[in-house]
């Protein structure tokens, strides 16, 4: 750089700033094409908090679409998010399109022009759309129905400022919102009134237009910590300003500290912590600066079942609680937002608020036991399950028959599981669960307990919630399983007995969950039982003529997502429900499917698979419906047809126990199937043998499909 001593000091100035301009610049198809951060902060007023962070995520990946979709190149799209604002940050944004190649076919070249020559109505039209004036601006494309006139034309690519209103109209409009609010004078909409708006472009601000508010650099600090309002020197240093004014954006790392706070406390007070994950994201959506202290309770307290108390906890006041060796301990932990200097005063504060509300919560559970559940299930007349459907008080019953009946069929206590169903809904008119929604079935099996039902009557109560959601817990032992399997199951019927399925992102009644977990109890809890059965059982019970094959199938559908999370292919899920058409037993339809998973990785399967394939085209293309009932040994006339009938026949797959023997047998049959299509024309031209061969085939196919359709394996 030796060429800097020839300048002067005003121009060495100079030149570091274009070199520091030139760093933010990168070549590209010969122009030059400027990229830095983009900023857009919506300020609003308090956002809610169970919805927060999955606000920020679509948002995210909305915007990301719309850059691919404008073919503006871009580094990483953060959004950040706290009570009062939505950020987004990108990176390394370029402010231009690239140039745009148009393309468009026109009218067909003799429908264009009149028989003097003119332009018909059909291209003077689509000349204008284009904007040309001339005919001879146009092309013409060969095809093979014909020439065709085609525009095309090479245009520069749009601007960042002039793109960004839409795609983040765009970006906006497709948030996961259940409900938007207008304010004012204002016809925009939006989750929460929106009281300021940034957008910046490295350190300039880029103007635009959201919700009638015009942008600006200015932003708001913590609303008790800070002085207010602050300016925003760039889009670069925006996570950094944000902290200087109280202010941590990042909701991720908010939400790290506070998980760390947590482990923090529960170490110092040798206690376990049983982190709630969606507790966490909604404190974490509560809080701009989060300050994580721990409080006591009244031991008293703790003859309350533990869940009534954590319930009052986490529902009233976004407490989490800490355990030691299984058992609640009387203390909490709250996340503050803000820093005090004296915060035994915070948590002395937040000890006064939450012992009204375990008072409360005690004397509901008190009141609640001063009645047996027998004789709540006389309330459940009065309460709706669903219009069409009843009452809980009739549903009571029909799960009470059916848990009866599906626990029979397990070689379980028939009367036990009778008797938990009947008394399953019975504390859905008590105080608590009033109070508690997420309680209802827990505090049933308390009050079991407390009217001293049997323990299987009281867990099956308990448990026939599970699994609440994917991956959680499973009901326990065959009675809670047959109560859980019974409910779900007169649900499912019900709703889809009157034509209610799920729809699109509508679901009421947790019709995909459910169907789900009858899947997972079935095959996890190693049930042998027949689910086609236990639906028509169901249907009966309702005694409305309701059709149970939409239901039937709508769970073997089902069995497709179960098994890709299992990161098991579909053709080896589709292979099985085509063998097992006819039944329903899911634990058998795993037991298939799970070695048919294996079972495509021997050295074997390709040819099985190819021979399947191979018989199945066969007997498609002919009429099965003239084939003989039976294999005519004597019309054979190759030794080979003679030794597949012959290994076919001799088959027993039910003398073999598992499925894996059953696979394995199977496979023995490939070296006299290689042979038969070696030796063997099955399609010859005497019609008599002809057909029986394919009758051999058919026999073939239906043995293989005793366990599964191979023909459908990849």
């Amino acid at each position: 750089m030796a060429w800097l001593s020839v300048i002067s000091t005003h121009d060495v100035k100079w030149v570091f700033r274009w070199l520091q301009l030139l760093h933010a610049i990168s070549w590209k198809r010969n122009w030059l094409v400027v990229t830095d951060t983009l900023l857009i902060e919506i300020g609003t007023e308090e956002l809610p908090p169970k919805s927060l962070n999955k606000l920020r995520l679509s948002l995210a990946t909305n915007m990301r679409e719309q850059l691919d979709e404008a073919e503006l190149a871009h580094g990483d799209v953060h959004c950040h998010a706290t009570p009062r604002r939505l950020a987004l940050v990108i990176e390394q944004l370029v402010d231009q399109q690239p140039d745009q190649h148009v393309e468009r076919r026109g009218p067909a070249v003799k429908t264009a022009f009149d028989d003097q020559g003119n332009p018909s109505k059909a291209l003077a039209g689509f000349m204008r759309s284009c904007g040309i004036e001339e005919a001879a601006q146009l092309e013409t494309l060969q095809t093979e129905k014909g020439e065709w006139l085609v525009y095309r034309a090479d245009r520069p690519g749009a601007s960042l400022p002039d793109l960004l209103p839409l795609m983040l109209e765009n970006a906006l409009a497709t948030l996961p919102i259940d409900r938007r609010m207008r304010w004012g004078n204002e016809r925009a909409e939006f989750i929460r009134p929106v009281k300021w708006l940034v957008s910046l472009y490295g350190n300039q601000e880029l103007p635009i237009e959201l919700f009638g508010m015009k942008s600006g650099r200015k932003s708001m600090g913590h609303r008790f910590m800070s002085d207010g309002e602050f300016e925003l020197a760039g889009a670069d240093v925006y996570v950094d300003t944000c902290l200087k004014h109280y202010v941590k954006v990042d909701f991720d790392a908010r939400r790290q500290e506070i998980s760390d706070g947590l482990e923090e406390i529960a170490v110092a007070e040798d206690a376990e912590l049983a982190l709630d994950l969606e507790l966490l994201d909604e404190v974490s959506a509560l809080v701009e600066w989060p300050v994580v202290l721990a409080g006591h309770f009244d031991e008293a307290f703790l003859a309350v079942p533990a869940e009534v108390l954590i319930s009052a906890m986490k529902e009233h006041q976004r407490y989490f609680h800490l355990t030691k060796n299984g058992e609640l301990l009387p203390t909490f932990i709250t996340v503050a937002n803000i820093a005090s200097p004296e915060p035994a005063v915070v948590i002395a504060g937040n000890e006064r608020v939450i012992r009204p509300r375990l008072a409360d919560a005690a004397f509901f559970f008190d009141q609640d036991t001063k009645s047996s559940l027998e004789q709540k299930v006389g309330q459940l007349g009065s309460v709706v399950f669903q219009t069409d459907l009843g009452t809980y008080g009739e549903k009571a019953t029909r799960i009470a028959d059916l848990a009866g009946y599906i626990a029979g069929q397990l070689d379980a206590d028939s009367k036990l599981a009778n008797r938990a169903g009947l008394l399953a809904k019975a504390d859905l008119v008590s105080d608590l669960v009033g109070e508690f929604p997420d309680l209802q079935g827990v505090m049933g099996g308390y009050y079991a307990l407390n009217d001293r039902e049997p323990n299987e009557v009281a867990k099956g109560i308990a448990q026939h919630y599970r699994p609440s959601q994917s991956g959680a817990e499973l009901p326990e032992g065959k009675i809670a399983s047959a109560v859980a399997l019974a409910d779900k199951i007169d649900t499912l019927t019900g709703l889809f007995g009157i034509d209610q399925p799920p729809t699109g992102s509508r679901d009421p009644f947790a019709l995909r969950r459910q169907s789900l977990g009858v899947i997972r109890i079935c095959i996890e809890n190693q049930l042998s039982l027949d689910i086609a059965e236990c639906i028509t059982k169901s249907a009966e019970l309702y005694d409305k003529g309701f059709s149970v094959e939409p239901l039937k199938n709508y769970i073997v559908d089902r069995l497709d997502g179960y098994y890709k999370d299992l990161h098991i292919s579909k053709d080896v899920v589709d292979a099985a429900i085509a063998g097992q058409a006819m039944s329903m037993n899911l634990l058998r339809m795993n037991e298939i499917i799970q070695a048919l998973a294996q079972f495509q990785a021997s050295p074997t399967a390709a040819r099985i698979v190819a021979s399947n394939k191979r018989v199945a085209n066969l007997l498609k293309k002919a009429d099965v419906n003239i084939l003989p009932h039976s294999f005519d040994l004597s019309l054979a006339t190759e030794p080979a047809e003679i030794d597949l009938h012959n290994s076919v026949a001799g088959l027993d797959l039910a003398a073999f126990k598992s499925v894996k023997d059953q696979l394995a047998a199977l496979a023995e049959l490939q070296e006299p199937i290689d042979l038969f299509f070696d030796k063997v024309m099955v399609m010859a031209e005497d019609a008599s043998i002809r057909n029986n061969r394919l009758t051999l085939l058919r026999d073939l196919r239906s043995k293989f499909l005793e366990l599964a359709d191979f023909s459908l394996l990849q």
